[in-house]
């Protein structure tokens, strides 16, 4: 696979709200040596906050996008119609600002334009497939088979660009593989008298637990195709990539709530709107995009590999959250599989992390090697 410029450098995203699922930044397939932070030895040592800061606003934008989540959940509000405030704003706000800046809505030929509506379509179907899981099925649950994208992307990426499918994607997809099987448990694999095991055989657990599955196959062509997109062409506009992801999202919203008056008859009321849980819920939705602006300040500051390990920290916080404040438990097998996630996730991650070291230090010294061949021609 030839060399990607970083598709989410700081020169050219630093007007881009980075959702939890959708436009994440590169993973660990993506990333190339382009990715490598700059080093300079003369700079001023930095302090240990500014050395850790990437790490601090990752787990802190984790921490907060996951309660946010539960909390809502628990005031028995759906997530779906808490966030129809939160995206009426933010898809208005960035229509004037592409307005502003007079940019074109969808730029380019007809190639371009196309890879522009499989993004924001992808990446809002992601999007919008996990909070719609999250009805039915703990987030707990939910969390660790989304995140099982990270895998997804390294597996399709082999496909697509051919790459050579390395040692640590061959041991993380079995491992994702058996991970997901101890979250879900069918019950043709499970019996449900076993004690320590708590499995409900309805249909809507099925749905909730095959949404995530779905969303994660959708977020990693997401995040191939804006590969793709920003690598392919240069003067695409951030703005516009998150105003068209946002209009996407919205329309999945406002669909969803047609489908709800229609064949539930359950449409959004004024006693409804205007209840306090109702505002409380769409108040913490709209304050998730702190959690986004950390999140990009992290990846500004920390390596891309690393930053896909800290993203992990969900399914922790997420368990964390069921089992204290919440009657459910999490029995061996679900915990066991959010385990195996997790540990695919760090396989993949340290494995490109600790190859482009070396290649980092290789680069550094084929370029002093040059040097001094310069300063012994020029003696």
């Amino acid at each position: 696979m030839p060399p990607e410029e970083n598709v989410l450098s700081e020169e050219k995203f630093d007007d881009v709200r980075i959702e939890p699922i959708v436009l994440v930044p590169p993973t660990v397939s993506t990333l190339s040596i382009h990715d490598l932070p700059i080093e300079n030895d003369s700079l001023k040592k930095p302090s240990c906050f500014t050395r850790y800061s990437g790490i601090i606003y990752a787990l802190t934008a984790s921490f907060l996008f996951t309660c946010a989540a539960f909390s809502i959940k628990q005031l028995g509000v759906d997530l779906l119609d808490a966030l129809l405030f939160r995206f009426v704003i933010q898809t208005l706000f960035t229509f004037f600002f592409v307005l502003y800046k007079h940019y074109s809505l969808f730029p380019g030929p007809i190639t371009q334009m196309f890879l522009q509506l499989l993004c924001c379509a992808t990446g809002a179907a992601g999007f919008f497939l996990y909070f719609f899981a999250i009805r039915y099925v703990d987030l707990s649950d939910v969390t660790t088979l989304s995140y099982t994208r990270v895998v997804w992307t390294v597996i399709f990426s082999i496909f697509i660009y051919h790459e050579r499918p390395s040692i640590s994607s061959l041991i993380a997809l079995p491992l994702t593989l058996l991970g997901v099987v101890f979250v879900t448990q069918p019950s043709f694999l499970f019996s449900s008298k076993i004690p320590s095991i708590i499995i409900v055989n309805n249909k809507y657990r099925i749905l909730g637990l095959t949404l995530p599955i779905i969303s994660s196959f959708t977020s990693a062509a997401n995040v191939l195709s804006f590969k793709r997109l920003i690598s392919k062409y240069k003067d695409m506009k951030p703005s516009v990539i998150n105003f068209q992801y946002c209009s996407a999202i919205l329309i999945f919203l406002i669909i969803n709530q047609l489908y709800k008056k229609i064949f539930l008859h359950t449409h959004l009321t004024y006693n409804y709107i205007t209840s306090w849980r109702y505002l409380l819920s769409s108040i913490i939705c709209l304050a998730m995009v702190i959690a986004n602006i950390l999140t990009q300040k992290a990846i500004k500051r920390e390596h891309p590999a690393i930053f896909t390990l800290l993203g992990s920290a969900d399914i922790i916080f997420s368990l964390i959250l069921q089992n204290i404040f919440t009657t459910k438990r999490s029995n061996l097998f679900a915990l066991l599989g959010s385990t195996l996630v997790i540990c695919s996730v760090v396989i993949i991650g340290l494995s490109k992390f600790i190859n482009e070291r070396r290649l980092q230090k290789k680069i550094k010294l084929i370029d002093n090697e040059i040097i001094l061949k310069d300063f012994e021609d020029k003696c």
